[in-house]
């Protein structure tokens, strides 16, 4: 891999810790086991009627966040190696949290249609993400990234840093956040699954630039 570097201001154990090299299969178990899942939220999709998808909103605390997200060895670092890595990287986390997700929203969204939402999680377009302040559903998740956010700590690793694009400003960013975010794929009753026109190259967009 390209050397994957960090500058900017930061506590020299936050910076030792990131370049710890935890392998991506830790970092998915840690999540699955110490996460804290706060709402669960079924939406409709604005774009084509009849298709909607779930919305989980958990809590993994700043270390592990960091580890997931802006370690090499975390999410965007698979999507870093290649499109390809990044969505093996996906799918894996998806797997390690999905059952955990469900029995959570079993307990407490029992309006929620279980069908719906474990075909929604299992869509090819499921993923994790920042719960960014734009799509905030409920106070329990309430958004910690917005376009005017700027990290003291930064990512270079050859790539993102050389993007003029808005997405890269943002994907080389080193966020210290808390919240995790996991958007099943919007599917109707027919098992169809729609993609938004600017999701479609969502894992190329990040191996580009970081960011989607």
């Amino acid at each position: 891999m390209t050397t994957w570097q960090y500058i900017g201001k930061s506590d020299p154990a936050r910076v030792a810790a990131l370049l710890s090299a935890v392998p991506f299969s830790d970092i998915t178990d840690r999540v699955r086991r110490e996460m804290t899942i706060v709402c669960c939220h079924t939406q409709d999709c604005d774009d084509s009627p009849g298709f909607a998808r779930v919305i989980y909103c958990a809590e993994i605390g700043q270390t592990l966040f960091d580890l997931f997200f802006n370690a090499a060895s975390g999410y965007r670092g698979a999507y870093f190696e290649s499109p390809e890595n990044g969505l093996a990287a996906n799918r894996q986390l998806l797997q390690a949290v999905t059952e955990k997700l469900l029995s959570w929203s079993g307990e407490h969204c029992k309006r929620e249609d279980s069908n719906l939402i474990r075909r929604s999680l299992s869509a090819s377009s499921a993923k994790a993400w920042v719960a960014e302040t734009t799509l905030e559903l409920c106070a329990s998740c309430s958004g910690e990234w917005s376009t005017s956010h700027k990290s003291d700590l930064e990512i270079a690793n050859g790539r993102w840093e050389r993007e003029n694009h808005t997405h890269a400003e943002w994907g080389r960013q080193a966020p210290a956040f808390r919240k995790l975010k996991i958007f099943g794929g919007f599917v109707n009753d027919s098992s169809g699954e729609y993609v938004a026109p600017h999701k479609v190259h969502r894992a190329n967009d990040i191996w580009k630039r970081g960011w989607s």
